[in-house]
């Protein structure tokens, strides 16, 4: 994070007394830009050059041409959302005014998986909470700024502003290199650049390019010099608006009381030149203006993927719109190492990064793309696909160790925001189990979507999580587990797994989780671990547990995916209505 997100300038941006404005959003999203192939010998992945892009449109536009915010360093975009001190960023203080707002995550940082093999060797040293005490949390590593990384930027930052048109960039510190080979590519396009800690050579880079207003900032200064300087310099005429590329057949539309960001979980880890952050995890969230459930809904992600899993595809709104749209305020997390939550080895050891999924396995599978549901066309060039696959990383190797750093980051997200429902998909159902253990009395309903694993399989050695939870009676070890083969039932949903492993009596309960309504959600395609194995070992611990099988509420062709297919609104309805009978009010 750059040091116009210091707790000093969030002070002049914002008077802390003054009721913040609800925030009017026509559309939100995000797009990857400039996802390409690369042909490994275990198949075609993406070649990790992506550049991730999300965007507020709101209700008013006020202003012709749109904001371009451009991180820099060691920074992703999150460095726009909000200050340290939990104030609104420079994104939704933009959105206030009336523009459009577009904030990118230069590829390789952020959002963009970094990946070695494609953008070299992870720095020798991980940033230090000595070095950067306030924005450690946050930062992650930056491909190498020379030539070929130059040729990136300037490439994806002209697809932005060919898909957006002409767009005034304001960046943070070497982002301003971002932003002036953009400039180079399509001079026509960039109307004016505004750069915030900038390089000492920044402005004699844009002089080079006539014609383009550009002014430095040093960090001291607020937003409303930015403003100020925006209103007396850009040319502008009347606010036109342009037919879009890109139209919605669905509402992305939101208001909201309040969105930002901020990271849980952030452990010290002591190493020779340094301590180091471990285990941080980022949450998003969004208020909805209007509230119409006293209970926050917390979102996990599943597999490799990361939290835009739970936000739509392809300019289509997911289940974060829905939720914010029926009025609950929505926590949607990065869980460690993915995403905006930054990984380095030596803080969370061998990474797993080069086991980032091919796209030959998943684009035949009916439980992922080869679905009736699924949105795209399917095959090799599906431009959707090709959105999903920018944003996996692989999963992690040792789930015990994950699980340790998962569960503290969500008992810490719970005891911030108070008593939640959990929402988790595919491999990020360990989650509820774990942070339901520590926080029971926070945790008033869990709904599962087709959770990864089967009883005591794999690394699953305590049942349904790969580390310790509280049994009564206790169990201190594994082998104080006795287990026997349970047959699955015909008609079981897929996938089936037959037998399973379920204890025998006398049964050890999950101790902390005895009354908490759950449901594990499954589609008709399937996925991710048994659902009747998962469902008696539930109610055999002692859950309150339910199946809800699609097919039942008269939704068919979905697979492991259905948050993001065609009818992920029907979907989200069988949930919602279950919520309102098991979580009243």
């Amino acid at each position: 994070m750059g040091a116009l997100m210091t707790g000093a300038l969030a002070a002049s941006m914002l008077d802390a007394q003054t009721p913040e404005p609800v925030l009017d959003i026509a559309e939100w999203s995000y797009h990857w830009y400039g996802v390409e192939h690369a042909l490994l010998a275990r198949g075609t992945v993406c070649n990790g050059m992506q550049m991730y892009v999300e965007h507020w449109i709101p209700a008013q536009v006020r202003h012709p041409y749109p904001v371009v915010l451009i991180h820099g360093g060691f920074g992703q975009g999150s460095d726009w959302f909000s200050t340290p001190d939990g104030r609104r960023g420079w994104a939704t203080l933009f959105l206030e005014q009336g523009y459009k707002v577009y904030v990118l995550d230069r590829p390789g940082q952020g959002r963009n998986p970094y990946q070695p093999f494609v953008h070299g060797a992870f720095a020798a040293q991980a940033p230090t909470f000595e070095a950067n005490p306030q924005t450690v949390a946050s930062m992650n590593q930056p491909m190498p700024n020379n030539a070929q990384t130059q040729s990136v930027w300037r490439s994806r930052g002209a697809m932005l502003l060919d898909d957006i048109g002409p767009s005034i960039l304001v960046t943070d510190g070497d982002g301003s290199v971002f932003a002036t080979v953009t400039a180079e590519e399509r001079p026509k396009l960039v109307k004016g650049i505004v750069s915030v800690n900038p390089p000492a050579n920044a402005r004699q880079a844009v002089e080079k390019l006539a014609g383009i207003p550009f002014e430095a900032f040093p960090s001291v200064n607020n937003l409303t010099s930015v403003l100020a300087w925006l209103d007396r310099t850009i040319v502008s005429g009347p606010v036109v608006a342009a037919p879009d590329p890109h139209p919605n057949r669905e509402s992305t539309s939101l208001k909201l009381a309040d969105q930002g960001c901020f990271w849980v979980g952030v452990r010290r880890k002591q190493m020779p030149y340094g301590t180091i952050p471990q285990g941080q995890m980022f949450v998003q969230y969004m208020i909805p203006a209007e509230k119409r459930h006293a209970l926050p809904v917390v979102m996990v992600h599943g597999g490799g993927g990361q939290g835009t899993h739970m936000m739509g595809i392809g300019g289509r709104p997911g289940w974060v719109h829905y939720f914010v749209q029926a009025g609950y305020s929505v926590y949607w997390v990065d869980r460690p190492s993915y995403g905006r939550s930054p990984y380095h080895p030596d803080a969370l050891g061998p990474s797993h990064l080069p086991n980032v999924p091919a796209y030959e396995g998943l684009i035949g599978s009916t439980a992922v793309f080869n679905t009736a549901q699924w949105p795209g066309p399917g095959g090799m060039n599906d431009p959707l696909i090709d959105q999903f696959m920018a944003c996996e990383q692989g999963n992690v190797s040792d789930e015990a160790f994950h699980s340790d750093l998962v569960w503290p980051g969500g008992a810490e997200l719970l005891d911030r925001i108070g008593p939640s429902i959990l929402f988790v998909h595919a491999f990020g159902g360990f989650f509820a189990w774990g942070v339901a253990d520590r926080r029971p009395n926070l945790v008033k309903a869990i709904v599962c979507m087709e959770i990864n694993g089967n009883p005591f399989a794999a690394q699953l050695r305590w049942g349904l999580t790969a580390s310790p939870m509280t049994y009564e009676p206790p169990v201190s070890d594994v082998a104080q587990f006795s287990l026997r083969d349970q047959t699955a039932p015909p008609d079981s949903p897929r996938p089936v797994v037959s037998p399973f492993k379920l204890q025998a009596e006398p049964v050890h309960k999950w101790k902390n989780l005895q009354g908490i309504p759950i449901s594990w959600v499954t589609s008709e395609f399937g996925g991710g671990g048994s659902p009747v194995s998962n469902v008696a070992f539930l109610k055999q611990v002692g859950c309150t547990a339910e199946m809800l099988r699609l097919r039942d509420y008269g939704i068919h062709g979905n697979g492991n995916l259905m948050l993001l297919e065609k009818n992920n609104h029907e979907v989200f309805a069988v949930i919602r209505d279950w919520l309102d009978k098991k979580v009243p009010g």
